[in-house]
């Protein structure tokens, strides 16, 4: 079975693939005081999905190189905080029974929303052992589309997407509250492997562990995000490899790092890349990174506006990541094209208007390295196709 691949042509002098923006949203397309927290390209690549500070899923369609302009089609407002969102993975736009998409949101239930018209399809709750709701902190689809995840501060829920209403199997992460083994905190971060076999996760207190996808309950490897590396601020982002053999993580804080382990030796780290420092102090808002679709390359939003590229292929020879401006602002948000060489990033934050203020201690109440920036862009990267068997571009 053979498909085509593309993978980034990148300059052995910049380290850097030739990039142009080729579509954005307008100036004033959100407010001022608004801002994007992350982007998603739909499994079909057609349509893209952000999430902002008002808690609001927009909904944008691009479906043709002659697109400049993005304007959100449909807005889904929430009226708690958005904390998490997947696309039902065998979305495509020219059946609509499969454009949904999941959402969770605080103190809610987790909602699966037609990309069309916004409406709730189903609805999936969560509840603990004293019967009140649970915030589900992060979702995520597995690879067949029959399950919906769904992390818990302190478990992990399974849906059967056909029954809504209470899940399948509600697994605990640790024995007890006072164990020593598993996994404490929130779950923060859902990432399935594309093998349909295994899955991994990651908690706001540090631990990742290897899961079956079948029996959730059963933690195959549990070990903890390295404390000198952002883990006592908990696991930001979660990504495998495309031979699902290594897994890639990164960290909260103020100084971020890039974490790779290679499931086969789990000694230590196989890699580590330290990402650009904030000027700011510590920040909580998420940073996502993705990969291109050889799953050679991985991209991945700086503070000061950057996106980084980084062969993964050839970090021993080759550590230094490239970077190219494509933001005034942070940028949170960064989805590769499922199909074509287009990236999506998404910027902004939170500001704060500077006080006088003889306090010189006061340290985060004002960015002043980055201006205020709140776009959506699309960048077409030079790239190479080819086609090649489904097991040869594994690593």
């Amino acid at each position: 079975m053979s498909r085509y691949l593309y993978t980034y042509l990148v300059d052995a002098a910049t380290s850097l693939p030739a990039t142009q923006c080729v579509a954005q949203t307008p100036e004033g397309e959100i407010s001022a005081d608004n801002c994007f927290r992350s982007v998603m390209w739909s499994p079909d690549g057609q349509c893209l999905a952000t999430s902002s500070e008002d808690n609001t899923l927009r909904i944008y369609d691009y479906q043709t190189a002659a697109v400049s302009t993005l304007h959100s089609r449909l807005s889904i407002t929430h009226g708690e905080t958005l904390t998490s969102y997947s696309w039902y993975p065998y979305m495509h736009t020219s059946d609509p029974a499969t454009c949904c998409i999941a959402a969770s949101m605080r103190d809610q239930p987790i909602h699966l929303r037609d990309t069309n018209t916004g409406v709730v399809r189903a609805s999936y709750i969560g509840y603990s052992a004293h019967e009140t709701l649970l915030t589900a902190s992060s979702v995520a689809f597995l690879p067949d589309g029959t399950r919906l995840l769904a992390g818990y501060p302190g478990h992990l829920a399974s849906y059967d997407i056909q029954r809504p209403g209470m899940p399948v199997e509600m697994a605990s992460m640790s024995l007890s509250r006072r164990s020593k083994d598993g996994m404490k905190g929130v779950v923060s971060c859902i990432a399935p492997n594309s093998d349909c076999r295994t899955m991994v996760c990651g908690t706001f207190s540090g631990h990742m562990s290897v899961r079956s996808q079948i029996d959730i309950g059963k933690a195959e490897m549990v070990w903890r995000f390295p404390d000198e590396y952002g883990g006592q601020r908990g696991v930001d982002h979660i990504a495998w490899s495309s031979n699902g053999c290594c897994l890639w993580a990164s960290g909260r804080g103020a100084r971020r790092y890039l974490v790779c382990w290679d499931l086969r030796d789990m000694r230590g780290p196989l890699h580590v890349v330290a990402k650009r420092p904030s000027t700011v102090g510590s920040i909580s808002q998420r940073m996502r990174f993705d990969f291109d679709q050889s799953g050679r390359y991985l991209v991945a939003g700086e503070y000061d506006g950057s996106v980084s590229v980084h062969d993964t292929w050839d970090m021993d020879n080759n550590p230094t990541p490239g970077y190219f401006g494509a933001h005034k602002d942070m940028v949170p948000g960064v989805c590769a094209h499922p199909y074509y060489s287009l990236l999506a990033t998404a910027s902004g934050q939170r500001h704060f208007d500077e006080q006088p203020s003889s306090d010189s201690d006061n340290e985060g109440s004002t960015n002043g390295a980055v201006s205020p920036d709140n776009s959506l862009k699309i960048w077409s990267v030079s790239a190479s196709y080819a086609q090649v068997d489904k097991n040869e571009y594994l690593l």
